[in-house]
């Protein structure tokens, strides 16, 4: 399986340059990430497209990614398109430089994603911080003559100086300082899809009748991807937990 790397959205959407290295293509950033698989966090701001391409703002506390999910990854954008901004949601997909030189930006897209809590958020957010701060460290050794070869080619390819590193590692203090001071992880227990969907329609009227759609939707804002929420109101039905009681409809027992 591919790795994937957590970059704050400033230092992503400043990168202008890639390197061809291993067989595959990188989106390299001036904060020495070299990004392919990427893992996000953030709260989806803006939303809009169709069903064969979505586009998305996602903020994490240093800036914005842009956010796109195409026919490739047809889960992706009807998961997307049942989340209404503003919320939080993950996603794993793959960099892209779009365009070359000063007009370049970089992009995100989807492959997977979901929504998430906020204290999911949090603690993607002290992870990027510490992975950003492992990358400025190995910059400024480069810039003694030092590091590894990955922050030699971020540095030849940005000039990045000790002042601009300072100001990257002032951007983290920053998206620490959004982190809730209160943050408590407790004990992670996995719970079914279709428990999921089940506790999220008892909440959203399935008693009185709920859309097949409105019931998916309902799925993916619990944490379910569209599949998985499809998935989880096959195996509602064939346990006997609900029925359509017209062509469309879902009703619990």
């Amino acid at each position: 399986m591919e790795s994937v790397d957590r970059v704050f959205a400033r230092d992503l959407a400043a990168a202008r340059h890639t390197v061809d290295s291993g067989g595959g293509s990188y989106v390299v950033t001036p904060g020495g990430a070299w990004c392919r698989g990427l893992f996000i966090v953030g709260a989806v701001t803006e939303c809009r497209g169709s069903s064969d391409l979505v586009q998305a703002r996602i903020a994490d506390p240093t800036g914005t990614f842009r956010v796109t999910a195409n026919w490739q990854s047809p889960d992706a954008v009807e998961t997307l398109g049942c989340i209404e901004p503003p919320a939080f949601v993950a996603v794993t997909g793959r960099a892209v430089l779009v365009g070359s030189g000063r007009g370049a930006h970089a992009t995100v897209e989807a492959e997977a994603l979901c929504a998430v809590s906020r204290t999911v958020r949090d603690l993607w957010v002290l992870e990027a911080a510490g992975a950003t701060l492992d990358r400025l460290e190995a910059l400024r050794a480069a810039i003694g003559g030092g590091g590894d070869e990955r922050a030699a080619t971020a540095l030849r390819l940005y000039g990045t100086t000790e002042e601009e590193i300072r100001e990257m590692a002032g951007t983290v203090r920053t998206a620490l300082a959004s982190v809730r001071p209160d943050l408590i992880v407790g004990e992670i227990v996995p719970v079914a899809g279709r428990d999921l969907l089940l506790s999220a329609l008892e909440k959203g009227g399935g008693m009185r009748g709920v859309g097949v759609e409105d019931a998916v939707a309902a799925g993916v804002r619990s944490g379910l991807s569209a599949r998985e929420a499809r998935r989880a109101l096959e195996e509602l039905l064939a346990a006997g937990e609900c029925y359509q009681p017209a062509s469309g409809m879902i009703k619990l027992i």
